[in-house]
């Protein structure tokens, strides 16, 4: 039997009925925690989960936010700072996205202002810290096939979009689809997706104590769900992970192929240096 130490200011898991739960290793699920725009409360309410659990996430920063302080996108809220995104990035090993430099809505800007919105974020967090940045986070979802090519000709490898459906990289890598966790979403709902889908992204942006908006879930369901994940040995991977995971696959679909359509004994046959007339050292 496992015990853990809950530390007092960490909520308890609260967990659904036993009827809602399934006793199963699904450590064949993966799932992504994405969470968007970097609000202070990740600090506060889930990186002592993810310690907890040893868990990490996927966090799209506002570059904004960080690096010219009072942010001009939702200026009265609390962002995090560059000290306390090192370390969670040191400390679970959380992906660095790029949400643009100020929140805008990409498919209103003229293209050379949406270029910037999308280069220089990707620029300017790569700088602060020292980290390739293959992720793009669409704010408010809003794209269209002029801003999916933007993104990737600025170098993201993916982008998760705001919709739903299975993430299928083969499909498209650059609108990847998602479960949203909104203040209605109740937990048991959470939990079933996540048993019958291999691969889910689910999309975070406040965690907190008493959600009064949309975009917040309670503490405590995150707790148990964490608790949950964690008991049933669900994987937690990144974005980038999963785009590292895919192209592993795709290397070796392509290795296998190239195998098939060609002699397989002529991979590792000798060749006598001499008759092919090469000049070489002796």
């Amino acid at each position: 039997m496992l015990f853990l130490l809950l530390p007092a200011q960490l909520p308890r898991p609260v967990l659904p009925s036993a009827s809602a739960l399934d006793t199963f290793d699904l450590s064949d699920h993966t799932v992504v925690l994405s969470v968007d725009d970097g609000y202070h409360s990740v600090y506060e309410n889930i990186y002592p989960l993810l310690k907890r659990y040893q868990m990490t996430i996927t966090l799209a920063l506002i570059t904004g936010c960080i690096t010219e302080g009072k942010p001009s996108y939702r200026p009265s809220d609390r962002f995090l700072n560059e000290r306390e995104i090192r370390e969670m990035m040191d400390t679970c090993g959380i992906e660095i996205a790029s949400h643009t430099l100020t929140h805008a809505w990409l498919t209103h800007l003229d293209t050379a202002s949406a270029w910037r919105e999308i280069s220089d974020s990707k620029r300017r967090l790569e700088s602060l810290f020292g980290t390739e940045v293959i992720t793009f986070v669409y704010p408010y979802g809003d794209m269209n096939g002029r801003v999916r090519e933007m993104v990737r000709r600025a170098g993201y490898k993916l982008a998760r979009a705001v919709r739903g459906g299975t993430p299928n990289l083969w499909v498209e890598r650059y609108a990847i689809p998602e479960v949203e966790l909104r203040i209605e979403t109740r937990l048991p709902e959470v939990i079933h997706y996540i048993r019958r889908h291999e691969t889910t992204v689910i999309l975070l942006h406040r965690i907190v104590h008493s959600p009064k908006v949309f975009t917040e879930w309670p503490v405590s369901d995150f707790a148990a769900l964490l608790d949950w994940m964690h008991a049933r040995r669900v994987r937690v991977v990144t974005l980038s992970e999963l785009y590292r995971e895919w192209w592993r696959e795709r290397l070796n679909r392509a290795l296998l192929q190239s195998t098939a359509d060609s002699n397989p004994t002529r991979l590792f046959e000798d060749v006598d240096i001499d008759a092919t007339r090469t000049p070489h050292s002796r």
